[in-house]
């Protein structure tokens, strides 16, 4: 299994809004990573949108705020190439995938075209723009390209969430794109958030839960698209604490999901949990995705990964 995890703590919620004011504190970040994962290969998950006012030589990507901060210690890049255009910019998108993956190329492990394009109704998640399907394999089939022409050794892929989105989603990107659209895919990602959003039962088998998702998700998204081939990256993960949220529940979550995700017949070839620190420290629903408080004094279920990783990386 590879491992990973977002080094930061501000985040989209579901109004659309980003919630975490704090700076992130990249020093700080890196010493708690290189403890998550020894001297295991390990990736950093770095969010940079394309927008209709972005310049075209701008590199930078926007959570976190310096990605290259975070691979001084030899983690490398799991880089989100998200789709926000207003206007339904698909040739300037495709020109963004390009150049980022030339000023990152060297530092990559995977890159995710699009963030849960299969969601519609929220301005910090893909769906929401025009044109988002068509961008995706346009943005898919350029890194597919540049990928080849530059021989790197950099994973190609995208992802989706079952929460929110229309389980119909890959098989319309496949019509789309054909078969090209399928052969430039080396993954396909999910964003699973079980028991955050729709609470389990309190006597729920957790590790049980986690592996239904994850064969629904394979069964219903992915099969009917004829990607079920694919190796699936668990790209988002996590289990707010809070208010009424236990911190040994989050840890045990995190247990569940990573077990689930061992078993061969998951299919799952890489884990990467949500996130490092919290946004906030206000008990909101949001705010309390880290394995650290925002301070980044480190909660129980940051030992459990940390023991997760050197048990299976």
């Amino acid at each position: 299994m590879r491992f990973g995890i977002y080094p930061g703590g501000p985040l989209g919620t579901d109004d659309g809004t980003v919630l975490g004011s704090t700076p992130d504190d990249p020093g700080k970040a890196l010493h708690l990573i290189d403890a998550l994962r020894g001297d295991a290969a390990f990736h950093v998950r770095a969010y940079a949108g394309f927008t209709d006012d972005r310049d075209p030589g701008d590199t930078t990507t926007q959570a976190p705020g310096d990605a290259l901060a975070y691979t001084t210690t030899g983690c490398r890049l799991d880089l989100v190439l998200q789709f926000q255009s207003a206007s339904g910019d698909v040739e300037g998108y495709r020109r963004f995938v390009r150049t980022m993956i030339d000023a990152y190329g060297p530092l990559l492990d995977t890159v995710q075209v699009g963030e849960e394009a299969n969601v519609t109704d929220n301005p910090t998640l893909d769906g929401y723009y025009p044109r988002a399907p068509e961008a995706v394999v346009a943005g898919v089939l350029a890194a597919r390209d540049l990928v080849r022409e530059r021989g790197l050794r950099v994973a190609v892929g995208t992802n989706t969430t079952v929460l929110f989105g229309d389980p119909g989603y890959y098989a319309r990107l496949v019509s789309t794109g054909g078969q090209e659209f399928r052969d430039a895919l080396d993954y396909v990602g999910l964003d699973a958030f079980p028991g955050v959003f729709a609470p389990l039962p309190p006597d729920a088998d957790s590790v049980g839960a986690c592996a239904w998702l994850l064969a629904e998700h394979r069964r219903v998204a992915l099969a009917p698209a004829g990607l079920d081939r694919l190796p699936l990256h668990i790209t988002e993960h996590g289990w707010p604490t809070g208010p009424g949220r236990a911190e040994g529940h989050q840890a045990d979550m995190l247990r569940a999901m990573v077990t689930a995700a061992l078993d061969p017949a998951a299919g799952v070839a890489s884990y990467s949990h949500f996130s490092l620190r919290d946004a906030t420290a206000d008990g909101s629903l949001f705010g309390g995705f880290g394995l650290t408080d925002v301070g980044y004094a480190p909660k129980p279920a940051f030992t459990a990964y940390a023991e997760l990783v050197r048990a299976h990386a």
